[in-house]
């Protein structure tokens, strides 16, 4: 899907929707730096690489629901996200997401909207997301000129799909920490959570754990 960029004073925002192609299992070096920075193998980095600072105390909040989002689906996406946290918070990275009040701004905003898959994002008020076609769901990412992140907001339709929820769900939730870059490989549709053509990882990935580790690396 198409990258959307844009710079506002300060701060760089960028829809984490682009996928980089590959073929076959990657080493831990190539895997870590498609899915962080767009790098192919053995090449540079083609987009920044940012990441959380404090990410040992990160905010989630399910920030907006808008009237037309099925209550049903509400509940799976919130359960979900819970699901998703615990296995982030269990990845032994230093990371530590938790739930603030529904309706508080927090690091990481979660918006349900009353639209389809393929439609128009619309009342949000975060630009550039506002006018931007949603497929499965979205995440948006600003960062400062120390590439540091300084939000982060992920939009569900109405719509999203009942089977692929819960992967769907730890794809955005993940890449909401910077690791923000899709990978086009069939080898990956059942082995990372982070595979552009498949939405059946329910379960991060041993790739996917080591990838959270070094972009947010324990410190002894």
């Amino acid at each position: 899907m198409k990258l959307h960029a844009a710079l506002i004073l300060t701060a760089q925002i960028v829809a984490a929707q682009d996928s980089v192609p590959s073929v076959g299992p990657l080493t831990d070096d190539a895997f870590y730096n498609l899915i962080a920075c767009a790098a192919l193998p053995g090449q540079d980095c083609t987009v920044p690489l940012v990441r959380w600072p404090g990410a040992d105390d990160l905010t989630v909040s399910l920030f907006q629901t808008e009237p037309g989002f099925p209550d049903d689906r509400k509940v799976a996406v919130q359960k979900a996200l819970y699901r998703a946290m615990d296995q982030i918070n269990a990845s032994h990275a230093a990371l530590r997401l938790r739930f603030a009040p529904a309706g508080q701004m927090a690091n990481i905003t979660v918006h349900l909207l009353d639209i389809n898959m393929g439609g128009v994002i619309d009342h949000t008020g975060l630009d550039p997301l506002d006018g931007t076609r949603i497929e499965a769901a979205l995440v948006q990412l600003w960062w400062n000129r120390n590439l540091d992140l300084t939000r982060a907001a992920i939009v569900f339709p109405q719509n999203i799909e009942w089977s692929g929820l819960q992967s769907i769900v730890l794809e955005e939730l993940t890449q909401s920490l910077g690791l923000r870059i899709d990978i086009d490989n069939p080898w990956y549709e059942t082995r990372s959570v982070f595979s552009e053509t498949s939405n059946s990882v329910t379960t991060l990935g041993a790739q996917d754990i080591m990838a959270l580790q070094r972009h947010y690396p324990l410190t002894k």
